[in-house]
C-alpha cells in the first residue's frame, strides 16, 4: 500500500493545563496521520517541508519509523513551522510561531497512491498541487483545516470562510469539524453541509463535534454515529489520527461507515495518550469501532 500525506510538519509546544505539563514535540498530519498508516503497513510519501532548524535526531526516528525526508522536503530560507498549543480539556488554543515555505509539485513521488491524505494546517497547499495529487491517487481524503484558517499579528487562529471551495473538487471524502465546515460552507446544519460537498462532487464526509455525535455522509445516505466518552488529557493530533484511521481502514475495506467508525475510536482512545504517543493504537480499537458501527443509525438521505 501506498499513501501520500501533503501538509507542513511542525514542532509543536504543548501545554497541558489539566496536568500542569508543557511537552516540545514533532507534530503535523505527515507525523500522526503518516504514522497512523505506516504502523498499518503502508509506504508513506511526504509532500511537506521543514527548515534547517529541523532536530536531525527527529529526522532520523521519522525515517526509522517509515517517513523519510530528503533534501526536497527542506527549506534553507525558512524556519520549520511551529506552533504554541495550549488545551484544556477539549478546548484547544493554537498560536503559529514560524511557518516554512510551502510544499511543491516536485516532491510528489512517481506512480500511482492507493491513497493520500491532504492536510495542511496553514494554508500551506496550493489547489494545483491538490489537484495534481489526486490525479495519482485513488483515495483522496482531505482536511481542509488549512484553508480555513488564518493568523492574526499575534499568530492566533481565525477562522474564516476562503475565498475559494474549487478544490473540494478534487476530494474523494472529507473530515471537518462543525466550525470549520460552516466556515467552509456558510451553512450551519451537517445536512446543508453535505448538500454543499454532494453538489462539488464530495460524497463522502465527516463532520465532527468534539465529544457529541457526529455525522457522515455515504454516497446519499447520512449517519449518526455516537463518539465513545473518554478521558481527554492531549488533543493535538486527534483529528489527523482519525484521518489516518479511516484511510488505512477504508484502502482495505472499502466500507466509508466502518473505516469512520475505526477513525472515530482511534481518535477518541488518543485523546488521553500525549502528543505522539497517539499513533501507536490501542489493542482496544477494533472492539470499540466495532461497538461504534453496530449504534450507527441512519437518519436520512440527500
Amino acid at each position: 500500500m501506498r499513501v501520500a500525506v501533503a501538509g507542513f510538519i511542525t514542532i509543536d509546544e504543548i501545554e497541558l493545563k489539566s496536568v500542569n505539563r508543557i511537552i516540545r514535540s514533532i507534530g503535523g498530519p505527515p507525523c500522526y496521520a503518516g504514522l497512523v498508516c505506516a504502523r498499518h503497513g503502508a509506504t508513506i510519501s511526504v509532500i511537506t517541508k521543514v527548515g534547517s532548524d529541523f532536530p536531525d535526531e527527529q529526522a532520523v526516528w521519522l525515517a526509522r519509523n517509515g517517513i523519510s525526508l530528503s533534501s526536497k522536503q527542506r527549506a534553507s530560507d525558512k524556519p520549520t513551522t511551529k506552533f504554541s498549543i495550549k488545551v484544556l480539556r477539549d478546548k484547544r488554543e493554537l498560536r503559529l510561531v514560524s511557518r516554512c515555505s510551502n510544499p511543491t509539485e516536485d516532491q510528489l513521488d512517481e506512480g500511482d497512491f492507493d491513497a493520500s491524505i491532504i492536510s495542511p494546517v496553514a494554508g500551506e497547499i496550493e489547489e494545483r498541487l491538490v489537484r495534481k495529487i489526486s490525479r495519482c491517487s485513488d483515495f483522496v481524503f482531505l482536511d481542509p483545516q488549512g484553508f480555513v484558517r488564518n493568523f492574526d499579528s499575534t499568530g492566533s487562529v481565525v477562522i474564516s470562510r476562503p475565498a475559494k471551495t474549487s478544490f473540494l473538487q478534487y476530494a474523494t471524502a472529507i473530515k471537518t469539524d462543525r466550525e470549520e465546515a460552516e466556515a467552509l460552507t456558510g451553512r450551519s446544519s451537517y445536512e446543508n453541509v453535505f448538500i454543499f460537498f454532494h453538489q462539488r462532487g464530495v460524497k463522502k464526509a465527516i463532520i465532527t463535534n468534539g465529544a457529541e455525535p457526529c455525522y457522515l455522509l455515504d454516497g446519499g445516505r447520512i449517519y449518526r454515529i455516537e463518539v465513545p466518552k473518554t478521558r481527554v488529557v492531549d488533543t493535538t493530533g486527534a483529528g489527523d489520527i482519525l484521518s489516518g484511521a479511516v484511510t488505512i481502514c477504508y484502502i482495505r475495506s472499502r466500507d466509508f461507515l466502518w473505516s469512520a467508525c475505526f477513525g472515530v475510536a482511534a481518535s477518541s482512545l488518543s485523546l488521553n495518550l500525549l502528543a505522539l504517543s497517539k499513533v501507536d493504537l490501542p489493542m482496544g480499537v477494533e472492539e470499540v469501532a466495532r461497538k461504534i458501527y453496530s449504534s450507527a443509525t441512519y437518519v436520512g438521505g440527500l
